[in-house]
């Protein structure tokens, strides 16, 4: 299933670029544009802005988080917990590089 609506909380996959296959969490919206966050590269504050075609939204959303973002709080650890736990993959332990 292929989602249509772009809004901050939803999931996105990069289809483009050298971090294609990479899951984001939607933070905000200009234009064709999306600024994305993974919580640890890419952090909410300072969101990777992608060109909207060269991403696949998913069916999946997050209101909590959105709303948290929307009231300017840190959500980095929650959005990297979130697309973890989409893609499977175990989350790292304090002091682990």
């Amino acid at each position: 299933m292929k989602e249509k609506e772009v809004r901050t909380g939803g999931i996105a996959k990069s289809l483009a670029g050298r971090d294609k296959g990479r899951l984001y969490m939607i933070v905000g919206e200009e234009g064709g544009s999306l600024y994305l966050a993974d919580g640890k590269y890419k952090r909410a504050e300072a969101p990777k802005k992608k060109n909207g075609r060269h991403v696949r939204l998913l069916p999946a959303y997050f209101p909590e988080i959105a709303e948290n973002l929307a009231r300017g709080k840190n959500e980095n650890s929650r959005i990297r917990a979130a697309l973890l736990s989409l893609s499977g993959e175990e989350p790292e332990q304090p002091g682990e590089t």
